[in-house]
This record gives structure tokens, sequence and C-alpha cells, in this order.
């Protein structure tokens, strides 16, 4: 999993500092709008940042899944 954030869509709301704060931090010296602290979270993070996504109002937060390489050597 990939993580990017549009710092300049953000709308400081706090949810996603709040449901996964190894992933994101919103600090009051600036003024609560997000900061990304880890762009490709462990997987251990991953349910966190999914919410995170899902409650981010104003869509600042997008997730790139990597793609399950293919099991060729089954065949």
């Amino acid at each position: 999993m990939k993580v990017t954030v549009h710092g300049s869509m953000c709308v400081a709301s706090g949810n996603c500092g709040l449901v996964a704060p190894r992933v994101f931090r919103n600090r009051d010296e600036n003024r609560g709008f997000v900061e990304l602290l880890e762009p490709e979270p462990p997987e251990s993070e991953w349910e966190a940042v999914r919410e995170a996504e899902y409650l981010c109002p104003s869509g600042t937060i997008q997730i790139e899944q990597h793609p399950i390489p293919p099991f060729d050597h089954l065949t």
C-alpha cells in the first residue's frame, strides 16, 4: 500500500490523525492540517488507513494498492 495526501485539499478535520496516528498527524502548529508520517505503512496499519481515507471529508487521502504478483509458477 502506498499513501499520498493532497495537502491543498485538506480541511483539517483531524479524522485521519485520530484513526491512524502512526500514519497521519494533525499538528496544532500547522493549524491541524494533515502530515503524512508513513507513505508505505506496514500491513498492520492498512485497515486504519482505509478508514481514514473513508472518513476524510475532502478526499485528501489517496491509497494505491500494490498489485498481487501473478502465480505463474503454479501453472
